[in-house]
């Protein structure tokens, strides 16, 4: 299965497995959205978040505070949405 929807799926399912580690933090969400969005298209992700190339890869690059609206623009230009859900931990 291929097209724009396999693919954002398949990031999807890659960040949501980075975001469920335990020691995720702020610059590990960050580069992963770097990689994500290298491999998808520097060009056209940072276009759509209305930045240059370079002026997103220093955003992304984990160095510098992750803005939650670089966050929403990044997702929404890969195709995708974030969400919120509670956690479930097994009790004992």
């Amino acid at each position: 299965m291929n097209g724009p929807q396999a693919r954002a799926a398949r990031l999807a399912a890659f960040l949501d497995d980075l975001l469920g580690v335990e020691a995720c933090d702020e610059a590990s969400i960050s580069r992963a959205l770097l990689l994500v969005a290298e491999q998808d298209g520097m060009d056209e992700v940072a276009k759509a978040c209305g930045v240059g190339p370079a002026t997103l890869r220093r955003q992304l690059n984990g160095a510098f505070p992750l803005y939650l609206v670089t966050l929403f623009q990044v997702t929404q230009a890969l195709g995708l949405q974030l969400r919120v859900e509670a956690i479930h931990e097994t009790r004992r």
